[in-house]
């Protein structure tokens, strides 16, 4: 059984303009980014966390993962044959954790997370991030304006 856990604090949605640099300076200028992350992924370490910022509680969330590793000229699929973690009422500004990578091992793996919510306003929504090797960092899946966010998908289911 996988571990649940949930976060009432500690992440903040910080606009791409008003970050620093990974070597601690400003990063180059840009236009500031006027849209606001409704779901959004944030990596913390070896665990990823769904964020939710949808003024709304999440009645449902269901998570899985996927992905492969290319070796040599062979290609190896990975896929989980049951959901990995499963929430109820996930509040307005929470995190739920729905992955955990192996900083190590996974380095090789080519993954991406699969996510289906329910929510009152949103529906019955699937959201698919995109592949990234060692997995998947901080992405944001859907914004305030119904835009999806780069490289990921959504669908609605009902």
């Amino acid at each position: 059984m996988r571990e649940h856990k949930i976060k009432t604090e500690g992440i903040a949605w910080i606009s791409p303009e008003k970050r620093k640099s990974r070597f601690g300076g400003n990063v180059p200028p840009r236009p500031a980014e006027t849209r606001l992350p409704l779901l959004w992924l944030s990596r913390q370490g070896a665990e990823v966390y769904l964020v939710n910022h949808t003024n709304e509680t999440l009645e449902l969330v269901f998570s899985d993962s996927n992905g492969f590793q290319t070796v040599d000229d062979e290609t190896v699929s990975i896929t989980s044959s049951d959901i990995q973690y499963r929430y109820e009422n996930v509040p307005h500004g929470n995190a739920v954790k729905i992955e955990k990578y192996d900083n190590f091992y996974d380095l090789d793996f080519v993954l991406r997370v699969c996510l289906q919510i329910k929510a009152p306003k949103l529906g019955h929504l699937q959201l698919t991030s995109g592949y990234k090797k060692g997995g998947i960092g901080e992405t944001v899946l859907l914004w305030d304006s119904g835009e999806t966010g780069k490289n990921a998908s959504v669908l609605q289911l009902s």
